[in-house]
């Protein structure tokens, strides 16, 4: 995922110095395992990272996959694979002509990926790992692996997934999701409540400098009378646009649709992936800092158990809303069947971000919903979020739904979604990320 926020914040680090940084790893990374391409099935694909050395960490494996298509080169991958262990990406070539295909439609693959790697001399162990927006993937497959596909076909979802392909998924052995966004709910978070007609609505515009907007200083201070106002806008606007598609749905499934399959669904006002109206993005008393407290991983070593505090920067400015007319940035082309499985979930009338918490979402509601497919996972889970990012308190509201007896919340401090420090004083704030998840997986009786 990469936000005008992440961009901003790596502005504030020398690019040399990240850049050098970043070579010297890559090098050390490349030098401790060999890759190999598969061809798993028709249409998945898998490259195969395998330590050249014989380790003690040999026994387990990973497997690794995001619904951008193209995970060869994502760097998780390399990241864990210096560390002694067999990784697999997987990419999901199938639909390649939508974008905005089901969920569901990937989980086949990531199942491809974990039975090959249990045909691997030695490996008896098996860790499905996720980033960012792959990790409500990961947690519906881990929901949909541990209890079939009735997981996510309840009558509480508003588009229940069909199935049918996703009966026998191979199981991992436990689940790791770094940074991980909240599903279908994420969206949500990005609607425009003051975009709904043809012209915007003052009162409701979070972009708007008298409603406490500073363009220049690319922040905001937003008044409580305000957000509650945004919020209940941004909920009522949501939940009319769930509406606008399940009627259209209802059109095509008649035969009186555009087109007999599905058709085109356009939202003015609906941010994509990181972008949005969210308010904790310009004014970060939203979403600052976790409820109970956690391990924190500083810079100096030291591992402190205390209330996790985002220290993201604001993110916001002339960009931002350079694109509020743009197609495709701050507002949503999909299609009618591709908004339902990926984006819709119901918002209730107490909707919104606090300073630690997210209220008032029907998480049930969707089957993309990170919180209600955790609770479905049941296997040894690791949560790790990054302190310069926005995701502290999306990540302990999803650690909170976990099922799992074995479950870990801790946060990299200063790290940015991609892993990078957001300031020099926060260090080598990648390896911290990748060194963790090696201490965690390797922790005895934990596989």
């Amino acid at each position: 995922m990469k936000t005008i926020a992440l961009l901003i914040t790596l502005a504030a680090f020398p690019a040399v110095a990240l850049a050098q940084q970043d070579e010297t790893s890559a090098a050390a990374e490349q030098a401790a395992y060999e890759s190999h391409y598969v061809r798993l099935s028709k249409d998945t694909e898998g490259l195969l990272l395998q330590p050249k050395a014989p380790n003690p960490n040999a026994h387990v494996a990973f497997v690794f996959s995001h619904p951008n298509r193209d995970n060869f080169k994502e760097l998780p991958g390399p990241a864990v694979a210096s560390h002694g262990y067999t990784v697999m990406l997987v990419n999901y070539r199938g639909d390649r002509d939508n974008p905005d295909a089901p969920p569901e439609d990937f989980l086949p693959s990531i199942s491809e990926g974990i039975a090959y790697l249990r045909t691997m001399q030695g490996i008896d162990k098996v860790v499905l790992l996720a980033h960012s927006g792959g990790t409500h993937m990961g947690t519906l497959y881990e929901n949909v692996a541990e209890h079939g596909p009735s997981a996510c076909q309840g009558s509480e979802k508003i588009a229940p997934c069909d199935g049918k392909s996703i009966g026998n998924l191979e199981k991992p052995d436990a689940l790791i999701l770094l940074d991980p966004t909240l599903g279908a709910a994420h969206q949500m978070s990005a609607v425009d409540p003051a975009a709904g007609g043809k012209e915007r609505d003052a009162g409701l515009d979070m972009f708007a400098g008298e409603n406490g907007y500073d363009i220049e200083g690319k922040k905001a201070i937003y008044t409580p009378e305000f957000a509650k106002k945004f919020y209940a806008g941004q909920a009522k606007r949501n939940n009319e646009i769930v509406d606008a598609a399940l009627a259209r749905l209802k059109m095509i499934e008649a035969g009186k649709g555009e087109f007999s399959n599905d058709e085109p669904f356009v939202v003015k006002g609906v941010g994509i992936r990181a972008l949005g109206a969210r308010l904790y993005q310009p004014d970060l008393s939203f979403a600052a800092h976790t409820k109970q407290p956690y391990m924190l991983l500083r810079a100096d070593g030291t591992r402190p158990v205390e209330i996790i505090k985002s220290v993201r920067p604001p993110a916001g400015g002339k960009q931002v809303l350079s694109m509020l007319n743009e197609l495709g940035a701050m507002n949503y082309s999909t299609t009618v069947r591709g908004f339902l499985a990926n984006s819709a979930i119901r918002a209730t009338a107490d909707y919104a971000f606090t300073t630690d918490d997210i209220i008032g979402i029907d998480w049930a509601s969707s089957y993309t919903s990170t919180p209600a497919n955790a609770e479905g996972v049941t296997v040894p889970s690791l949560v790790l979020t990054m302190s310069c990012h926005y995701l502290v308190v999306p990540g302990e509201v999803i650690f909170d739904h976990l099922a799992s007896k074995d479950k870990t919340y801790a946060s990299v401090e200063g790290a940015t979604h991609l892993f990078q420090p957001c300031r020099p004083e926060y260090g080598d704030t990648k390896k911290r990320v990748f060194d963790f998840v090696d201490e965690w997986v390797s922790k005895p009786d934990r596989l």
